[in-house]
């Protein structure tokens, strides 16, 4: 991995909060959905998301592992497209290290919220775009 190019891009996604993520579906079609990674993130090419153990975008997961996430900053110009592979975590544990309190707003209960999971998306291949353009290959 180019630990370079990696610092270059954290320090790019640094505050980036919204994302959309993208699956491959039952029927072999694209779907996507706005995420939020907290905004917070010191980004290593992992990324990660709490959403229902039930939801079509977990279910998608678990068919097929191949997911895109796709960033835009709200100032300047850049865009990011990291291509992945996702996981469906129950452990708890884990969970705990990346919850933030304002995910209450979704699951009122916290970590003890019925069907809480979350993903994990490690990316394989990330391209941006903005006043330096980018590719970086893991």
């Amino acid at each position: 991995m180019n630990t370079r190019a990696m610092g270059t891009l954290a320090q790019k996604l640094r505050g980036l909060d919204y994302c959309l993520l993208t699956t491959v579906s039952s029927h072999g079609r694209l779907a996507s959905r706005p995420m939020s990674n907290n905004g917070e993130v010191e980004y290593d090419g992992t990324s990660y998301f709490f959403t229902w153990a039930d939801s079509r975008m977990a279910k998608d997961i678990a068919a097929n592992h191949h997911v895109q996430l796709n960033f835009r900053a709200d100032e300047g110009f850049l865009f990011v497209a990291v291509q992945g592979e996702a996981r469906v975590l129950t452990d708890r544990r884990v969970m705990k290290d990346h919850w933030h309190e304002e995910l209450r707003r979704w699951f009122g209960d916290g970590l003890d919220t019925e069907g809480l999971v979350m993903l994990r998306v490690d990316a394989k291949r990330i391209q941006w775009w903005g006043k330096e353009d980018g590719q970086l290959e893991l």
